[in-house]
């Protein structure tokens, strides 16, 4: 069964849906492209290579394609989101929301590879 959790951010409930498990194997590979190396530089030199690792990678994926699939596991009550709309000048609502999405699809990954952070 595939499970769902309410988050609230910034005063605003989302309802965020467990992908599928085969979109969530394809997303979880584009996030290990994108964030690996950061990871593995932070453990190395710290924030500011793990950022710098991040850039370098950014181009390894299909970003916003790749934002756009996590968020799309969201509605905002039982409506879907409007991405453009819900989210214009709102990119510290659309980060938060990422991360909710990650955790909640994924955190049972970090947990078992040791970085629940």
């Amino acid at each position: 069964m595939i499970e769902q959790k309410v988050v609230s951010i910034k005063g605003t409930d989302f309802s965020i849906t467990h992908l599928p498990a085969s979109k969530g194997v394809r997303v979880l590979k584009q996030l290990g492209k994108l964030s690996g190396p950061a990871f593995s530089s932070y453990q190395d030199g710290g924030l500011s290579a793990a950022i710098a690792a991040l850039f370098d990678n950014i181009d390894s994926v299909d970003v916003e394609q790749l934002i756009r699939d996590l968020v799309a596991t969201a509605s905002k009550g039982s409506m879907a989101i409007n991405y453009d709309m819900e989210f214009a000048g709102k990119y510290d609502t659309l980060f938060l929301l990422v991360k909710e999405v990650i955790e909640f699809n994924f955190g049972s990954v970090f947990t078992l590879l040791g970085s629940e952070e």
